[in-house]
């Protein structure tokens, strides 16, 4: 366990800090009744408990994996990187972090923690980061309990996943950062027309932030070929879309070999007061 991560993490059950084993195989409590962590081995950490639920299974963990894998968001990744160069984030929670494609390629240099509720996708994040050698560090928890300890991270980044704003102040220093993206409105519209008669723009997010400033907005658009019928499917299962639309209308990607899309990204940079 890198020791610079260790010395940010708390125990879920009692809020104390964290000391490692010699072995760093397992993770240990500094309360008054020590409660104990296995790293896994594939090298994540289990944090949950029942009550937390579960996220995404296998299957869909494996669809995004094949899909991020072929580079088509690449350049929103590079966009995420960039942000966090320009804001000299040094400590960053990847909020919803899911099977750790943007965390993974958050550079050197910085402590890079990835939470999700996904036991399958944390294991995919922790395998990929063994392979990469690099410094980023997962753990299946909910990003509604953080297991960091308050006012201790630089930036939390939450891409797609759903805004805990109380969770975020808690865990970022004054002064730190939370860097949102969410879809535009045109986001993979070319999809759209595909499956329904009369496709729609996005209304954009509805849980942005109330209690921090926002410093920054940008936008992010680019069009792609997807091409394989299973890379489509991949896509299409990582969308709302998945589960709203209709069987009748859902057999109209059936056919499809290459998919032209635009994709559209709003990105949003909040400072939490000092």
């Amino acid at each position: 366990m890198n020791q610079r991560i260790l010395s940010l993490l708390k125990c879920p059950v009692c809020e104390a800090g964290m000391s490692s084993d010699a072995d760093g195989r397992t993770l240990r409590c500094l309360g008054t009744r020590t409660h104990c962590y296995d790293v896994s081995r594939s090298g994540y950490l289990n944090f949950t408990s029942p009550r937390d639920g579960v996220g995404d299974g296998r299957a869909a963990v494996r669809a995004r994996t094949l899909f991020l894998d072929a580079g088509y968001y690449e350049p929103l990744s590079d966009a995420v990187n960039s942000l966090l160069d320009k804001l000299g984030a040094k400590t960053v929670i990847d909020a919803g972090c899911g099977e750790g494609y943007y965390t993974n390629r958050m550079g050197t240099g910085r402590c890079v923690i990835g939470v999700d509720l996904s036991r399958d996708g944390i294991d995919s994040a922790a395998r990929c980061a063994k392979r990469l050698c690099n410094d980023a560090s997962f753990f299946v928890g909910s990003l509604f309990k953080l297991p960091v300890l308050g006012e201790s991270i630089d930036a939390v980044t939450n891409l797609f996943a759903p805004c805990a704003e109380e969770e975020f102040l808690r865990v970022l220093r004054p002064g730190g950062n939370l860097l949102l993206v969410g879809a535009g409105e045109r986001h993979l519209f070319g999809l759209k027309e595909v499956l329904y008669e009369n496709p729609y723009l996005n209304p954009g997010r509805a849980d942005l932030p109330t209690q921090m400033e926002l410093v920054e907005t940008s936008r992010l658009t680019y069009t792609v070929t997807v091409t394989g019928r299973e890379t489509i499917d991949a896509l299409f299962s990582m969308t709302p879309y998945y589960w709203r639309t209709s069987e009748r209308d859902r057999v109209k990607l059936s056919s499809l070999e290459e998919l032209t899309t635009e994709l559209d990204f709003n990105l949003y940079v909040f400072k939490k007061g000092h």
